[in-house]
């Protein structure tokens, strides 16, 4: 009898082990991790876990797990995986706001705050044609104001990413958009004649005999006329000048004595007439040109083979560009020379009228 227990209780243990190990087993597979897949990758056992959450899209799914004491990082050449609740940052970060400011918008933002061991160590920039992106980001460093410059005009979006210390995005602010509008700038920059005369947008030319030819500069300093535009307009724009006192001639002593007219080409000493030169123009974007016939000469002071051009009432145009201009910037000298018999007066003057138009 006692033999025949002992052959029964061994089953039994043997039963229980059985059952102990297919149990254990059955523990194990339903903890396994479940392999993140796409079309254009797969992770294999990213987590050990009981289980949980599942998302999907069209090029990337995810298996989320209940189990965060685990703590582990997979990687390949392309992509990084982190799991684990140590894995996810704590971070605060400002918000946005984005400010149009003629062809610019100005970004500024308040500086991201993070804990758990994490630290920020700088920002990207995104921008983008339409809310929601795609963006375009660009890293600006560890500042909280940025500068998108030069936009054409239209709608724009901008977001801010917040770095850690190994470069990750570890957070994201809101979005902010703004409208960049048509805009045309354009300024005349006489500032020395200012100094000088009090009289603001003046070219003093000074005292004028018949045995030289004056021109009012051929540097910033030197009472010259600095025209300066910026436009974002996409066919550019076009810059012309008119006078008051009539179309291109001589002055005559049957002329009032304050109105010297002006004729194309060479202005030579003892000759009465006067007239403008397009000495330089610069540029950051776009192109500024010369237009003809205001693209030839050189302008040299004291020269008889100053190459000017008269004026009209009408307008002439001096310089243009076919494209947004940002900084342009045309130097423009004033040439004078007087006769014989040019009626002796303290000054004599005209009213020149700069305009500038652009292309939307």
């Amino acid at each position: 009898m006692r033999k025949k227990e002992k052959r029964n209780y061994k089953k039994l243990f043997l039963k229980k082990f059985l059952i102990a190990l297919l149990f254990s087993l059955f523990i194990v597979s339903a903890v396994d991790a479940s392999d993140m897949t796409s079309t254009n990758f797969i992770i294999r056992d990213p987590i050990i876990g009981t289980g949980g959450s599942y998302s999907t899209s069209t090029n990337f799914k995810m298996f989320g797990s209940g189990e965060t004491l685990f703590t582990d990082a997979i990687s390949s050449t392309s992509f990084l995986g982190h799991f684990g609740f140590l894995y996810y940052p704590y971070v605060v970060v400002g918000t946005l706001t984005a400010t149009p400011v003629g062809t610019q918008v100005d970004l500024s933002w308040g500086a991201s705050t993070a804990g758990q061991g994490w630290s920020v160590s700088g920002y990207k920039t995104g921008i983008a044609s339409v809310s929601g992106g795609p963006y375009t980001y660009t890293s600006v460093g560890n500042v909280t104001d940025y500068s998108y410059t030069e936009l054409a005009p239209g709608n724009y979006c901008f977001v801010v990413q917040t770095l850690d210390s190994l470069g990750y995005v570890i957070g994201i602010s809101n979005e902010s958009c703004a409208t960049v509008l048509p805009v045309i700038t354009f300024d005349l920059d006489t500032s020395v004649a200012d100094a000088e005369t009090g009289t603001p947008y003046s070219v003093a030319l000074g005292i004028i005999t018949t045995t030289d030819t004056r021109v009012s500069g051929s540097t910033d300093s030197i009472n010259m006329i600095i025209a300066e535009s910026d436009t974002n307009a996409a066919g550019g724009m076009a810059v012309t000048v008119r006078n008051t006192n009539g179309a291109n001639g001589l002055v005559s002593t049957a002329v009032p004595a304050d109105n010297i007219g002006s004729a194309d080409g060479a202005i030579a000493d003892g000759t009465e007439n006067y007239g403008l030169c397009v000495i330089s123009v610069t540029q950051t974007l776009g192109t500024l040109s010369k237009a003809s016939p205001y693209d030839t000469g050189t302008c040299a002071a004291d020269s008889e083979t100053n190459d000017i051009q008269g004026l009209t009432t009408a307008g002439e145009n001096i310089v243009s560009s076919t494209a947004p201009l940002s900084d342009g910037r045309a130097q423009v000298a004033v040439n004078a020379a007087i006769s014989g018999i040019t009626v002796a007066h303290a000054d004599y003057t005209d009213t020149l009228t700069f305009v500038a138009t652009a292309t939307f």
